[in-house]
């Protein structure tokens, strides 16, 4: 939206008045604000409307994101447990010497 300060609206009051006289320029600074009003009152309603459909396209995305989240979790436990069944399969058996050892004197 331009940036229009005091002196630019007091410049088109000015050409305002010049060109529609004082008789037309109150009605059509009332048509204006008319339709100024309206276009803010579409504008507010077309954000509800996008809001609300972006609540009922959300929704279901995080419901997705929840499951995947779950799936995620319990297929990183069950590799865990795998990784511990490998390592506990693959670790060489502890043997026990019977043989005492001998010192040296």
């Amino acid at each position: 939206m331009p940036d229009i300060g005091m002196i630019e609206l007091i410049l088109i009051g000015i050409v305002g008045f010049l060109v529609l006289g004082p008789e037309r320029l109150p009605s059509f600074l009332s048509q204006v604000a008319k339709i100024v009003r309206e276009g803010r009152m579409w504008l507010n309603n077309l954000k509800m409307q996008l809001d609300q459909e972006k609540q009922h396209l959300a929704q279901p995305l995080q419901q997705v994101k929840e499951e995947m989240e779950t799936s995620v979790q319990a297929a990183t436990s069950e590799v865990s447990q795998v990784k511990e069944e490998v390592e506990i399969a693959v670790q060489p058996p502890v043997t026990h010497d019977t043989k005492p050892e001998k010192k040296d004197k």
